[in-house]
């Protein structure tokens, strides 16, 4: 039988409890409203709103699914969109990785999430569609028509330079 050589003993670190468990209640607070765009795209006022100053001008009806998914939190923190209006808005399956093997297998085009498109004319055809076929989900319909309201709102600032 072999000896080891008897080393030093590390005491062992003390314990810091935790301010909350897992049990512990956390408040729930409603969250706000989203604001009403004439408030978010002030257009009477000389200086530009929060939003954009933060984002500029930006025309949906010529932009990528990766340049909406970044400003939709822009959208969202500012006001222009819910929780869920933002949800809906931010994903786009073209930026996720596995898009060929899934809907591009099925639809037989490769993912362009840098590719310009029209997002006003996108999201007036699924509120089209949404009012077909899913008539009986008001908060539905009431996301579907803010979206589509915010991105028109994106580029009214006309340019008087020319």
């Amino acid at each position: 039988m072999k000896i080891l050589p008897q080393t030093a003993t590390v005491p062992p670190p003390e314990r810091i409890e935790p301010t909350l468990t897992s049990r512990a209640l956390v408040p729930f607070t409603q969250g706000q409203p989203p604001v009403p765009l004439t408030e978010i795209f002030d257009t009477s006022s000389p200086r530009p709103s929060a939003l954009r100053e933060r984002i500029g001008i930006v025309d949906a009806r010529y932009i990528s699914p990766r340049q909406i998914a970044e400003i939709s939190m822009d959208l969202y923190v500012n006001g222009a969109l819910a929780w869920e209006e933002y949800a809906m808005l931010a994903f786009q399956p073209e930026l996720h990785p596995d898009y060929a093997k899934t809907i591009g297998a099925l639809t037989g085009e490769p993912a362009e999430p840098d590719r310009p498109r029209d997002f006003v004319e996108q999201w007036e055809t699924r509120l089209s569609f949404e009012q077909r076929y899913n008539a009986d989900q008001p908060n539905l319909l009431s996301r579907t028509e803010r979206i589509v309201g915010v991105l028109k709102q994106l580029k009214l600032e006309t340019d008087v330079s020319a």
